[in-house]
């Protein structure tokens, strides 16, 4: 226990009020994909709403309504990149850069929201204002209408008002920036050139991957219009994995420059071709966790018929429950692999030889699943949904990451954990991967519990070490966290 509480200390900032600042920073970045109108009772959550409930004038204004919001929003997610970017850079003033390009952002675009609501709600008349609504006071039916704007909005006061806390915490002296870790010498790390350029590519892959995706789409329609028609019909189809592809790509060009001079001969190294062995292994692992809720659903099934509907007809077809996925997910394999590229070719030896193994795959992780944030809540209609993704999407990339991390250390290569990565994928994206008529909590629950199982054996009874050809241009190599040393930041 006491291990377990050192490990955890470890990997919480020195002055735990610096989660206050990361939390919310991230819950203002994420409220540009969140619903942000009232949602109608007959809709499920995450469904759009279909313009035919509205006549043709409220359709109008409901339109301009989310435009409205898209561009009041715009200085709201940008007070969350700023806030995540504060977290590195806290310059010599970190109370006034947290004030002018945090607070000062989310509050103007959370004013404009919440005036332009109040009207454009007195004027819809939204089907969520009830007649009990109707009969309070003023104030109390200016509160309940804003409420009904949905997560978008609740999201966003929340993470103001937990920057707004640090920043007083800030101001009185009692917090500090720039984020730093216990149980570290941030003040080492600091000083080096090359984790400076790590911090820029860290930052970039969390707040910026927008960019990359516009970049990448707005090339594509370029090279659309030199290729043949034919050509295009076919490549226009696999468009979003191409350009996902495509904008990792770039990402994995900003890592090779934050690695600096040594980026060719860890590029060699770590793409060289590994045993054959790692290389089944990395195909053969995610093929069968994701297969294995499908093969229990069958033997339930078989093992009901048998009990209760012998002689009456035939048994399940061992067939209907494996199908094969869509082949247009395949398009997701070249993602994956610059995926890896850039967190366990370039990323993990930095963060391994710094953090050691464990709680630098921790790190990492944690840091590889934000990234994705990006793309994470689109439709979200419900508080709870919010968090619940938040959660599933670190514990995922927590999970996955101790699985690649330990494929690449051991196989010294990422190719095997490029197709475990990418096959994964594919799976999890296919359609065909769900059995979506029978028990979906099952079905999804199931690979996860064989993800962490295989995590823990993997790492209990063949631990991996950290290879001799990792770049030496840091701390020496611990399985464990260091002794204590509370720096000043």
């Amino acid at each position: 226990m006491k291990r377990l509480v050192e490990f955890i200390r470890s990997v919480i900032p020195t002055d735990p009020f610096q989660l206050f600042l990361l939390g919310g920073s991230v819950l203002l970045f994420i409220c540009m994909q969140l619903r942000c109108i009232p949602a109608l009772p007959d809709l499920k959550p995450g469904m759009n709403i279909p313009h035919e409930i509205f006549d043709d004038s409220l359709t109008k204004v409901r339109q301009s309504w989310q435009m409205f919001s898209f561009l009041a929003r715009l200085p709201v997610f940008f007070a969350g990149a700023a806030g995540l970017f504060v977290c590195f850079w806290p310059g010599r003033r970190p109370v006034r850069r947290t004030l002018i390009f945090v607070c000062l952002p989310a509050i103007g675009g959370l004013s404009a929201l919440c005036v332009r609501f109040l009207q454009v709600g007195q004027d819809l008349a939204f089907p969520v204002v009830s007649v009990f609504q109707r009969s309070q006071h003023n104030e109390a039916k200016a509160i309940q209408t804003l409420w009904s704007m949905g997560p978008a909005l609740h999201m966003a006061f929340l993470g103001a008002a937990l920057v707004l806390v640090f920043a007083s915490r800030l101001a009185m002296g009692i917090a500090s920036l720039p984020l730093s870790l216990a149980m570290v010498d941030e003040a080492g790390l600091q000083k080096q050139d090359s984790w400076k350029r790590i911090k820029v590519c860290v930052w970039l892959a969390i707040a910026s991957v927008w960019i990359f995706m516009l970049m990448a789409w707005s090339l594509m329609e370029g090279v659309f219009r030199l290729l043949p028609t034919l050509l295009i019909q076919r490549l226009s189809s696999a468009g979003v994995p191409l350009a996902t592809a495509l904008a990792t790509a770039m990402l994995a060009g900003i890592a090779a420059w934050a690695v600096g001079e040594s980026r060719w001969r860890e590029l060699r190294q770590f793409t060289r071709l590994p045993d054959v062995s790692f290389g089944m292994l990395g195909a053969v692992i995610p093929i069968a966790i994701n297969l294995v809720s499908n093969l229990l659903v069958y033997l339930r099934d078989r093992i009901h018929w048998a009990a209760f509907d012998f002689g009456k007809f035939g048994p399940p077809l061992f067939s209907a429950y494996f199908k094969f996925p869509d082949p247009y997910y395949f398009w997701y394999l070249p993602a994956a692999a610059f995926e890896e590229i850039i967190w366990r070719g370039y990323l993990q030896p930095r963060f391994v030889r710094r953090f050691g193994i464990i709680r630098g795959i921790l790190l990492l992780s944690l840091i590889w699943g934000a990234s994705h944030f990006s793309a994470d809540f689109q439709r979200t209609s419900e508080d709870y949904q919010v968090f619940q993704k938040l959660a599933f999407r670190l514990f995922s990339c927590v999970v996955l990451g101790y699985v690649f991390g330990w494929l690449t250390l051991r196989s010294g290569s990422i190719w095997p954990v490029a197709l475990a990565h990418g096959f994964h994928n594919v799976w999890v994206i296919s359609s065909a991967y769900w059995l979506r008529e029978q028990d979906s909590w099952l079905l999804k629950t199931i690979p996860w519990v064989c993800w962490v199982i295989l995590a823990i054996l993997l790492f209990r009874f063949w631990p991996p070490t950290v290879a001799e050809d990792i770049p030496a241009d840091s701390e020496p190599t611990s399985t464990e966290p260091p002794p204590i040393t509370e720096t000043a930041s």
